[in-house]
């Protein structure tokens, strides 16, 4: 979901308690890396707010990527950086 207003936090659980660290608002995309390459999610989200925003089925964005290849290396190398920046390192 590309996030286009609102609040939201994301977590992970240990021993069956949910801990969120990490709270982002509009101009971010929830679960884009597990939409891009194909992985499951590892940690959680939770709406802080009313979210809205937009969303792209991974079979709907594939033949747009296929056929642009460039834009699929920015967006690819964006999600990277994002998830790795911005998600995993402050949750781990």
């Amino acid at each position: 979901m590309y996030v286009t207003s609102g609040s939201y936090s994301i977590g992970f659980q240990e021993r069956n308690q949910k801990y969120f660290h990490v709270k982002l608002r509009e101009k971010t995309i929830i679960g884009g890396y597990e939409n891009l390459f194909g992985y499951e999610a590892e940690f959680y989200f939770k709406a802080l707010n009313q979210l809205e925003g937009y969303g792209l089925r991974k079979s709907n964005m594939k033949p747009i990527m296929d056929k642009f290849p460039e834009f699929n290396k920015q967006i690819s190398s964006y999600m990277v950086n994002f998830y790795y920046k911005i998600i995993r390192e402050p949750m781990l």
